[in-house]
């Protein structure tokens, strides 16, 4: 019997690039284990498991973003853009921010914005030129209307649209007993409806600086800035409530490769496979690391011996 067939008949190939039919991807597995409680090791403090984590985090990071805006950037928008629209039929348009124009015009356009994109660069050689000035202002003049006009509508319009609506809806049922469905009823609608606008009332209330503060300004002022606490409050608890699913979802990844054919040894659910997977294995060794260096003294930051 060959290397390749004893190694087929003892399981999955250790650090296979190439995952086997059965979708184990040891190379995966230990990677994922690897980074993972190296992040995690930041809990105690800072060390070289982290360290080397951040910097391959950062590296990969950039090379991947660096790639994906020269595809979105230049190769995409400039390169092929040109290319289609050159072996255009004489009478074709083409797309140019959702008009249709000739094909000619949208190429010097695209020429003219690769002329403003080479005068940005220029800071690369001469910080005080004058020529990325003018492509900077037009990008800041730019992008300051498109988000004027966003931001208006998404943090005025919509929202005072969402209070210019009726306390009641006829077309609801007036009460279910199904609790399920008790969003869906008159009772819900009116007690929220009015819940909401009475607290966009109060919030607003507390920024009125031209007015004196009467008893009843700044009754209606506390309350209003109870509001606020509980809104942030919520947007708060609500970010909280995202990192801990990021976290059960590293915790269901991890436990995902412990055994199942990724362990070093033993059978699938027993607790040599789980001992010898990559997750404990892994985190044995960080810890077996970080306590050498611990008793060693090589604790501190700056790297001298901790003193008594």
């Amino acid at each position: 019997m060959t290397f390749l067939a004893l190694q087929d008949a003892a399981g999955p190939a250790f650090f296979d690039v190439l995952a086997p039919a059965d979708g184990i991807d040891q190379v995966g597995a230990w990677m994922v284990a690897l980074f993972t409680l190296a992040v995690y090791s930041f809990l105690y403090k800072d060390n070289p498991f982290y360290k080397f984590a951040e910097h391959v985090f950062v590296g990969a990071g950039t090379a991947f973003f660096t790639l994906q805006y020269y595809e979105e950037g230049i190769r995409e928008p400039l390169v092929e853009y040109i290319h289609s629209a050159s072996n255009l039929d004489a009478g074709q348009m083409v797309s140019l921010g959702g008009y249709e124009v000739a094909p000619m015009i949208a190429i010097g356009l695209r020429a003219v914005a690769a002329l403003f994109g080479l005068m940005l660069l220029v800071r690369l050689v001469k910080s005080d030129s004058w020529a990325p000035r003018w492509p900077l202002a037009i990008m800041v003049g730019v992008y300051a209307a498109l988000k004027m006009t966003g931001e208006t509508q998404a943090k005025l319009v919509l929202p005072v649209q969402g209070l210019m609506r009726p306390l009641t809806n006829p077309n609801a049922a007036a009460w279910s007993s199904d609790w399920s469905r008790i969003q869906d009823t008159a009772i819900f609608h009116t007690v929220g409806t009015t819940v909401m606008v009475l607290g966009t009332v109060f919030a607003l209330s507390h920024f009125l600086f031209t007015y004196k503060r009467t008893p009843l300004l700044g009754g209606v002022s506390r309350v209003g800035v109870m509001v606020l606490m509980v809104t942030f409050g919520s947007m708060f608890g609500f970010t909280v409530l995202g990192r801990i699913a990021l976290l059960i979802e590293r915790v269901e990844t991890l436990g995902k490769t412990t055994g199942n054919g990724y362990q070093m040894a033993g059978a699938d659910g027993g607790m040599l496979a789980a001992l010898t997977s990559p997750p404990l294995l892994v985190g044995g060794l960080i810890v077996l690391v970080l306590v050498a260096a611990k008793l060693s003294g090589k604790d501190d930051d700056d790297g001298e011996p901790a003193r008594g």
